[in-house]
């Protein structure tokens, strides 16, 4: 398994992390009082993918590669389809949200930064799982 694999399998094992841990917080917090609090939580645990370039360092020696014409080609797709996937679900979950709320209404002040910060995760869930596909297509016989 090489950078790209492992920097994708941490970032889906962090986001899902987080958001199954926050949403038994969230749960059992509005069980309790009513209203919930919990949201910073959220981006505190997200706070451990910042810690990527500690955990998997690039090599440096001058031996160690740390990428090659391959893996540069796949991260080069799965970024392009990842944007291009955002872009999709952004622009229709604003009509979306259009539709539902309706022309004459306004839209809650927490809905902007929620959008954004579901935008970020999106690309980075989409980008993570598409370098693991790709990567899953060839190479089967791969050894690290």
């Amino acid at each position: 398994m090489n950078r790209y694999q492992k920097l994708a399998w941490f970032n889906l094992i962090v986001i899902t992390a987080t958001i199954i841990i926050t949403s038994i917080a969230v749960a059992i917090e509005f069980h309790m009082r009513g209203y919930s609090t919990i949201g910073i939580w959220f981006v505190a645990i997200l706070v451990l993918l910042k810690f990527k370039p500690f955990l998997f360092k690039k090599p440096e020696s001058r031996s160690g590669v740390v990428c090659d014409e391959r893996d540069s080609l796949i991260l080069k797709r799965a970024l392009s389809f990842a944007f291009k996937a955002f872009w999709w679900v952004f622009v229709l979950s604003s009509f979306l949200l259009w539709w539902f709320i309706g022309p004459r209404n306004s839209v809650p002040t927490l809905t902007l930064p929620l959008m954004a910060l579901g935008g970020a995760l999106f690309i980075t869930i989409v980008c993570s799982v598409s370098i693991l596909v790709q990567y899953g297509r060839t190479g089967k016989g791969e050894v690290s």
